[in-house]
């Protein structure tokens, strides 16, 4: 089920449809991996053990990462929740037993060539391996009511902050693919994030019900207006 938890824990089921998880599963069979490492920074590459597709000069990664920013550009309800502003290019994963990656907190600041530089507000996992294919592999994000553990459903997607500390658990048998990307949001702080989507989606309620309702235009119009005071554009 799709749920939002303090404006950055968001959890969004089938975000990639059959057919594109058909042809992601077509493009992986031939493609050819690297050391993960590469890709980290200073801080995580002590702890990182996992291969990723290449990040440069990979038209398989190309062309997965294209399907997934599509996925995100038509969901609703990641733009509802979350605003992003800017998506980095997805970087895809594979864990064999034994790899890991232990506890890191992601950069504050990435880069790509194509978007430039960008502030990481969320990052999402999207899994790409139907969890009764492998063993271990959950994602654990510390929460501020513990530690939480992810192991989703092939296509869907966890969205999580990346102020916290998180990683990936050690697969013991099989294989865990995934799709990795981060977010700069519109709107910076989590709190007020919740509470543009709650207003959205009480809004969006009242809309449905009657479209020419006062109530609705009046929830419009804070919306808009709040939208105004905290968007960075």
């Amino acid at each position: 089920m799709n749920q939002l938890i303090n404006g950055s824990y968001l959890m969004v089921t089938g975000l990639l449809k059959p057919m594109e998880l058909d042809f992601i599963d077509r493009m992986l069979d031939t493609a050819t991996f690297e050391d993960g490492t590469k890709t980290a920074s200073d801080a995580a590459r002590a702890v990182k053990n996992n291969l990723q597709l290449p990040k440069h000069d990979s038209q398989v990664r190309l062309q997965i990462g294209a399907v997934v920013l599509h996925a995100i550009q038509q969901s609703p309800l990641i733009h509802a929740a979350l605003m992003p502003k800017m998506i980095l290019p997805p970087l895809v994963s594979k864990y064999e037993p034994g790899m890991h990656y232990g506890h890191h907190v992601d950069s504050p600041i990435m880069a790509d060539e194509a978007v430039g530089n960008i502030r990481t507000d969320v990052g999402m996992t999207l899994f790409l391996s139907d969890p009764g294919s492998y063993e271990g592999g959950e994602l654990e994000v510390f929460t501020q009511i513990g530690p939480q553990r992810f192991k989703l459903a092939k296509g869907d997607a966890i969205i999580y902050p990346t102020t916290a500390i998180h990683g990936v658990l050690p697969v013991t048998s099989g294989a865990r693919l995934a799709a990795v990307t981060w977010m700069q949001c519109a709107v910076r702080d989590a709190q007020q994030r919740e509470l543009l989507f709650q207003l959205k989606s009480a809004q969006s309620l009242v809309e449905m019900k009657d479209k020419q309702a006062p109530e609705n235009l009046t929830l419009l119009q804070v919306y808009s207006n709040l939208v105004r005071m905290w968007a960075e554009v």
